[in-house]
């Protein structure tokens, strides 16, 4: 595509989203403005179709297809970079308990309430084994709920149009970081807002959440490559959100919640951007011709001829 798509692309994306983020930001981002929010997820997506036939057709063979034997592993690498950072806050004594969210009972050896958080099987006294499996099944409900009604609006425009593009133009490595850039501060209006952390609000918008959107762009463009289909990434954009809005550990204070964050975003990142350079790799090398030295063609075509004469 020319250059003239790709600027057509960002021009439009910026536009939308931006303005959906003002309103969302006019109405309150924990209220009424998050079906502004919500419209925001849509820009990219909307964008993208803007751009011509030959973006449609694209987007259309990346949704049309599935890859729902990935599903699994797409939770997985959505809720990692959460999980990741759970750890290190628990391992570091950097969080305690979210009783605002899961309330022990007094002997601390079940659940006796949980609150703020929908949970498919009752927010009523459970056993630890209970919560678990509860928890599990709420936040897989949510994930794919806001795959729907979201992610795969946001996915269609980064990794279905904006990845291929500025991989083409600069490479898998550095087309993959610019997509998390971009990505990054297209949610500039909301973390300016205080949405993604209203402490040094900053400091995060202009470069803490890009690390982590860099991070996870390499786990949602393996998701594309391993499957060539959108849903997978949708799915675990949504995981990511979901998982978010409901852990189990608190951190201790702001630079406890960066500083985890960004170290967990970091590995996981480092760890998907080498299976999706292992997988472009195997994958160029698949696709390669063989070529075979003319000397050796006929050596090897009179040696079965030969042995056609000879049975």
């Amino acid at each position: 595509m020319q250059t003239n798509g790709l600027v057509r692309f960002l021009t439009l994306v910026f536009a939308a989203g931006w303005l959906c983020q003002g309103l969302a930001i006019r109405y309150g981002v924990n209220g009424a403005g998050r079906t502004w929010l919500l419209a925001a997820m849509w820009a990219p997506l909307l964008a993208a179709l803007l751009t011509g036939g030959e973006t449609r057709r694209r987007l259309w063979r990346g949704i049309k297809r599935s890859g729902w034997k990935v599903w699994p592993l797409a939770l997985i690498a959505g809720w990692s970079f959460s999980i990741g950072q759970q750890l290190l806050l628990w391992a570091g004594h950097q969080g305690s308990w979210h009783s605002d969210f899961f309330l022990l009972s007094r002997n601390g050896r079940s659940i006796d309430s949980v609150h703020h958080v929908a949970m498919l099987l009752g927010p009523g006294h459970q056993s630890f084994g209970l919560f678990a499996l509860n928890l599990v099944l709420s936040v897989t409900a949510g994930s794919l709920i806001t795959m729907l009604i979201g992610g795969i609006g946001e996915e269609a425009g980064w990794r279905g149009f904006l990845q291929p593009e500025l991989q083409r133009r600069f490479g898998l490595f550095k087309g993959t970081v610019l997509v998390g850039v971009i990505w990054g501060y297209w949610h500039l209006p909301v973390n300016l807002a205080g949405y993604n952390g209203a402490q040094h609000s900053i400091l995060q918008a202009a470069i803490l959440f890009q690390i982590v959107t860099i991070a996870m762009s390499f786990a949602l463009a393996w998701l594309v490559v391993r499957t060539g289909s959108l849903w997978p990434a949708a799915l675990a954009h949504g995981a990511n959100n979901v998982l978010q809005s409901g852990l189990l550990m608190t951190p201790n204070g702001w630079w406890a919640d960066q500083l985890t964050a960004i170290v967990a975003a970091s590995v996981v990142g480092m760890i998907f951007c080498w299976l999706l350079l292992r997988r472009n790799a195997r994958l160029q090398v698949e696709s390669e011709p063989i070529n075979i030295p003319p000397a050796k063609f006929e050596e090897g075509r009179a040696r079965a001829a030969k042995t056609l004469l000879l049975s």
